[in-house]
């Protein structure tokens, strides 16, 4: 029986689209009446009556750059998860180069970071030397500019491989363009040779931001371009550059290569390797839609300082590998702190909100930061909110980070407001890899 017939599959996939929003209304109200969900799902199934929702689409704003982010139906991301989990993720997993980090089991930011260390070291132990290159390849617009023809063919290809089940294979082929369809964007108030030049280059993903709804007719819509928020945009976003991952790896031999989404990485001897490598992945991603972002790419010195996934590396002469947060990311979430303080006082938002924010930032990031910025950041929350965030079980060298300055800092004289120090003993840990 195909896994789309089967009502034990349908529950589970929708137990799993409930875990990460249980304090939800909606998610709420759907596990209450799971049971009869799942046989409607399951008719909806068996009739071919199931069409999902185009879900709510909210803007935010990312570090200055606003893009639309989707928030499906429960019974939507119930589907979504018996598609991804049970067939899509099967069937595209073994055509994924083990370095391609991002939305995989046992995959992810970590993991792709530990894997480009490793990939630095590996050079200078073959190399004996850190004079070498990488290049930074980005893709301009890369989620928004992906065409539904092309990207389904992709798809398609691989499930025709590795879906035994004829029955299953068609649901799924048939669910695809359904889904695809509500990544759709209305372009009514456009000419056809304007739409033309919109397939043919980069587009805006708000470009339907602000527009008066009188003008979205829904009689041309715009096939390019995936949702944010999606589970199948997950597994579209990992899969779709498979063909320039292969050229890397396999037609130009560069073991140094690995891609989290769109942020791709080589490493190589010369300047000369690499130009002549994005000039075939450019090739390569003009025949599938994908425009790369030649002012962000760029070939750097492994030796200089260069960035990556948020974190400033560079490689030394006696071949450690220096990494640490970007300057950046400290300003903007100092920033936000002041703002946090401002959304309290006025009653816009609770502490404990609050609290789980910086604890999230800073559990995710101390690693890369120096004792300074750890300590000063800690200072900066104490004196904005006149406590400390308060953690579980373990975390014991990062409380005492947050609670002493280091050396250099007393000896100068540079030292703000601390906050008090941990009321009990910390047990000594060993400090950070």
């Amino acid at each position: 029986m195909t896994v789309y017939f089967d009502a034990n599959n349908i529950y589970d996939a929708g137990t799993k689209a409930m875990q990460s929003s249980k304090f939800k209304h909606g998610t709420q109200l759907f596990e209450m009446n799971h049971l009869l969900t799942t046989a409607h799902i399951r008719r909806g199934f068996i009739t071919g009556s199931y069409k999902p929702d185009p879900g709510n689409k909210f803007p935010i704003n990312e570090r200055g750059h606003p893009r639309y982010i989707t928030s499906n139906t429960m019974v939507d991301k119930t589907v979504n998860h018996l598609l991804c989990d049970e067939v899509l993720t099967p069937s595209i997993s073994k055509y994924l180069i083990y370095d391609n980090g991002a939305s995989q089991k046992g995959k992810g930011v970590a993991f792709h970071r530990r894997r480009f260390e490793a990939r630095l070291h590996q050079y200078f132990m073959q190399n004996g030397t850190n004079e070498g290159y990488i290049l930074l390849v980005d893709f301009s617009g890369y989620y928004a500019n992906i065409p539904h023809d092309k990207c389904l063919e992709v798809l398609q290809t691989f499930l025709e491989r590795e879906v035994e089940d004829p029955e299953t294979l068609a649901i799924t082929e048939m669910l695809l363009p359904l889904i695809f369809k509500t990544f759709e964007q209305d372009v009514s108030r456009f000419t056809d040779k304007e739409i033309e030049a919109m397939m043919a280059g980069k587009i805006d993903p708000m470009l339907n931001y602000g527009v008066d709804p009188a003008l979205l007719t829904g009689e041309k819509m715009l096939r390019k371009g995936v949702d944010i928020g999606s589970q199948p945009s997950q597994n579209i976003g990992i899969v779709y550059p498979y063909r320039l991952d292969n050229y890397a790896k396999i037609v130009k031999a560069v073991k140094g290569y690995g891609r989290y989404t769109d942020d791709s990485y080589a490493i190589a001897r010369t300047r000369e390797e690499l130009l002549e490598l994005l000039d075939g992945l450019e090739k390569e991603a003009k025949e599938y839609g994908l425009i790369i972002n030649r002012k962000k790419t760029r070939v750097v010195k492994l030796s200089s300082e260069f960035r990556h996934l948020q974190v400033c590396y560079s490689l030394t002469e006696t071949g450690r590998v220096i990494r640490k947060i970007s300057p950046k990311n400290i300003t903007r979430e100092r920033r936000k702190l002041k703002a946090y303080k401002r959304l309290l006082d006025s009653g816009r938002i609770d502490y404990a909100t609050v609290e789980n924010a910086f604890k999230s930032w800073l559990g995710s990031h101390w690693k890369y930061m120096s004792h300074d910025q750890v300590y000063n950041m800690s200072s900066l929350y104490y004196e904005l909110f006149g406590r400390r965030p308060k953690w579980k079980k373990g975390h014991g060298r990062l409380h005492w980070l947050m609670a002493h300055p280091s050396t250099a800092s007393t000896s100068t004289g540079t030292t703000t407001s601390a906050p008090p120090s941990s009321p009990r003993p910390l047990s000594p840990v060993s400090s950070p890899a």
